[in-house]
């Protein structure tokens, strides 16, 4: 299925990578890219996601890719197992596509959205002439990207997936028994927040129930306080003790008001929680 229209404006490509922005990796998949659909738009969204960690690229690309226009095609790279027999596949999720890796990049898309397609991309004419084992970000994936922005559909990329054969990363989505809750921090941003896996829709009374305590059993770290807001005035500025509440993407969010909560905590991506209610 095809979501671009020829009245439309340029086609959107929106790239997130770990690449970061040294090493003229981004430059030259958009280099690609520009040979294939000239005019195209290209928004970052990151290239900051931390070496080789899927997980912090799969939370990242679901809490701001339904900020984008309808029809944006999501160029994203965390590709630890280049050049392994992972696939390499597009996706038409919700009104978005999706280009990447199969490794679990695109976890929380397939909770959220629904599917109407997923192809791998073998088609030859579809890729650079040459493909190396170490940059598919370049050789397989932008030529993709590129080629749907100009109105290539995804039958023609590759063979037809089905749901279920795609990969979900194990133990990334919250669960919920009765009134415990587990999850895990799945990004520590610029502030040192903690940003958790857990949705507040997933615990509707949150802010209502007598307490709420949440625990990082491994660490031995409790934290009982609650807020609405993150500062309790705007004249504050002492630093205050740990607390949850729920930040701009509806997660739970652990902080510390002018402190760093990941170094004061000594808590880090990737660490389980359980919440009591």
């Amino acid at each position: 299925m095809n979501l671009l229209r020829a009245d439309e404006a340029a086609p959107v490509i929106a790239l997130l990578t770990d690449f970061g922005v040294e090493d003229g990796y981004v430059g030259v998949m958009k280099g690609v890219m520009l040979g294939i659909v000239p005019g195209v738009q290209f928004l970052d969204l990151t290239h900051h996601i931390a070496p080789q960690q899927v997980v912090q690229g799969a939370w990242l690309l679901s809490t701001h890719y339904r900020y984008f226009p309808k029809g944006t095609i999501f160029l994203c790279v965390v590709d630890p197992g280049v050049g392994s027999e992972r696939r390499a596949v597009a996706l038409h999720a919700g009104e978005w596509l999706f280009v990447g890796p199969d490794n679990g990049l695109f976890t929380f898309i397939l909770a959220e959205q629904t599917l109407h397609q997923a192809v791998a991309l073998t088609t030859p004419e579809y890729r650079l002439p040459t493909v190396s084992s170490t940059f598919h970000g370049r050789d397989i994936f932008a030529p993709a990207a590129a080629h749907l922005a100009r109105g290539v559909v995804l039958d023609q990329l590759g063979p037809g997936l089905e749901a279920s054969s795609l990969r979900r990363l194990d133990g990334l989505l919250a669960t919920r028994q009765g009134n415990e809750v587990q999850a895990s921090v799945v990004h520590v941003d610029h502030f040192g927040n903690l940003v958790t896996s857990l949705p507040m829709q997933l615990i509707p009374e949150f802010f209502s129930a007598p307490e709420a305590v949440l625990e990082f059993p491994e660490l031995g770290v409790r934290v009982s306080e609650r807020r609405t807001t993150f500062a309790l005035s705007a004249e504050s500025q002492v630093q205050q003790g740990a607390f949850m509440l729920a930040d701009s993407s509806g997660y739970l969010l652990v902080a510390i008001q002018n402190g760093n909560a990941a170094q004061v905590l000594g808590i880090k991506r990737g660490a389980r929680l359980q919440l009591h209610l």
